[in-house]
């Protein structure tokens, strides 16, 4: 068998190849996550003060990256 790889565009797609895979004309596999977060995931990791904080530490470093004189 060859595997190839489909990028889903709409609903109506979706349901012609969940209608192939019940007729046993193919067969749909889940593509695996890769290895990074999905950013959705890391929401409330940190308390509104630390994030208040690292914002603040963000924004020195960009100060002082745009001061430098190279």
């Amino acid at each position: 068998m060859e595997i190839i790889q489909v990028e889903i565009r709409n609903k109506n797609a979706l349901a012609i190849l969940k209608s192939m895979e019940k007729a046993l004309m193919i067969r749909l596999i889940k593509q695996k996550k890769g290895p990074g977060k999905d950013l959705s995931q890391l929401k409330g990791v940190f308390s509104p003060e630390k994030a208040k904080e690292l914002a603040g530490l963000v924004d020195k470093s960009r100060d002082e990256w745009n001061q430098r004189t190279i």
